[in-house]
């Protein structure tokens, strides 16, 4: 079967307008940052991180991302919760995820 020279030329044309299309709706991958920090830090903030489904650890996660410069944390508890293996018999630090 063959097809006429211009239905071959449009088909670069349709894939060019759905990958935009995807674009336009925010198709692209969202980037996570991930911060650790010390449960001996100074400032208290491990007796809210890590109590990961309480009020007080999405606060201050959040408080934690904003003033890196990002939006609000998506997940924060203690490093072990995601999947690094504690080396040391020192306190365990805590992550906080947080969205751009």
């Amino acid at each position: 079967m063959k097809y006429p020279q211009s239905a071959v030329a449009v088909i670069p044309i349709i894939m060019g307008v759905l990958i935009g299309v995807g674009e336009l709706n925010g198709a692209k991958a969202e980037e996570i940052h991930a911060y650790v920090v010390a449960s001996n830090d100074g400032y208290g903030l491990e007796e809210c991180l890590s109590d990961a489904g309480g009020a007080c650890g999405q606060v201050v996660a959040d408080a934690w991302c904003e003033a890196h410069g990002h939006g609000a944390a998506v997940s924060f508890g203690p490093q072990s919760l995601f999947g690094a293996t504690k080396i040391s018999t020192a306190a365990e630090p805590y992550v906080v995820n947080c969205r751009d």
